[in-house]
């Protein structure tokens, strides 16, 4: 447990208390855009304001998956921390655990300063129930974001992950309907955009800011990338393993 402990520490340091900059993309930004937009939207602000206050809470989680914890990722592997963590008999698990519980706690931080601002601004007025509900929501929509976050963090060049990350965090956004409703874009976007896991948690915290029933779709379709993306990342640690195996045999 002290380990564990000893990790947390470290691991806050580094992603979030002395991380500036990923504060500022992840948290400041999202939170930027809510006020701009939702102030220029003024006509139809009570119906606007709760579900865009949404969409900005799952933007900030693809960049602190995506463009956070993976080049937080792959500078640890560039740097040896990983294979330091490996040779002196450290639990990768508790690192890979510590990455995660700071990544939730970064998503529960956004939750807040957004509800705060939704609130103070906007008089967004939900009850505990939906707060919860939302909580519990981030914490099951940020689960196949971050295990993208943590496969494309294997790419082994920081050029090539800063643009791949780019390539993925604001087509997504826009194709799932987090800067806009994704329902003025040409249907075939909308074909695509609505597979994304990025649009099957924006529209259960919609449906949740709306005290409307959630959508099982969008619950399927969460589990669908969750399987998905865990048993390719299972299968592609199993295959490097054996090359790395056969190169040394």
């Amino acid at each position: 447990m002290q380990k564990m402990i000893e990790q947390l520490k470290f691991d806050g340091k580094r992603l979030i208390f002395r991380n500036y900059g990923f504060v500022f993309f992840s948290l400041l930004m999202p939170t930027a855009f809510y006020i701009l937009f939702t102030q220029i939207n003024r006509v139809q602000i009570k119906t606007f304001s709760a579900e865009y206050m949404g969409s900005m809470m799952v933007y900030s989680i693809l960049i602190t998956a995506i463009m956070g914890v993976g080049n937080f990722m792959e500078r640890d592997r560039n740097q040896g921390l990983i294979t330091l963590l490996k040779i002196t008999n450290r639990n990768l698990n508790h690192y890979y655990i510590s990455i995660c519980f700071w990544s939730l706690m970064m998503n529960i931080f956004t939750i807040v300063v957004l509800g705060t601002t939704a609130i103070l601004i906007n008089h967004v007025d939900l009850s505990a129930m939906q707060w919860i509900t939302i909580l519990g929501l981030v914490w099951l929509g940020q689960i196949p974001l971050l295990l993208l976050g943590i496969a494309i963090s294997h790419v082994k060049r920081q050029e090539t992950l800063t643009i791949l990350g780019n390539l993925i965090t604001f087509p997504v956004a826009i194709l799932s309907g987090l800067w806009w409703p994704i329902q003025i874009l040409p249907q075939w976007v909308q074909n695509i955009g609505n597979k994304l896991p990025t649009y099957f948690l924006n529209d259960m915290i919609s449906s949740t800011v709306n005290n409307a029933k959630i959508n099982w779709n969008d619950v399927q379709g969460l589990g669908v990338w969750i399987v998905g993306l865990v048993t390719a990342m299972t299968v592609g640690t199993i295959i490097t393993r054996r090359k790395g195996r056969l190169a040394r045999g």
